[in-house]
């Protein structure tokens, strides 16, 4: 009797290099998934880093303001723009525009 498979030798090498194959897939996954986060917390990391930036800017524009701030006339023109005050002996006059 003449067999066309060899005591089953053959499935014995495709079973191992599938299961190996498996096995490197399963490696190949965890570690693509961790490069993916990896890349993703960069991003987030350099828009954080941007934000931050913006708001080291903007606080260090507001101190210079004030630091301007405590100048008189800086205080005086304040006054007359928000407030609308005037010395006593200044008349001051508003203009009310119909639209």
């Amino acid at each position: 009797m003449s067999r066309l498979w060899h005591g089953g030798q053959g499935l014995k090498v495709w079973a191992w290099l599938v299961l190996i194959a498996v096995f490197l897939g399963g490696i190949g996954a965890v570690f693509g998934l961790r490069l993916r986060a990896i890349a993703i917390t960069a991003q987030e990391v350099r828009t954080l880093r941007a934000t931050e930036t913006l708001l080291q800017t903007e606080i260090e524009e507001m101190r210079r303001e004030v630091k301007r701030a405590e100048d008189a006339k800086v205080i005086e023109q304040k006054a007359r723009e928000i407030l609308h005050w005037a010395y006593p002996d200044e008349e001051l006059v508003i203009l009310i525009r119909r639209r």
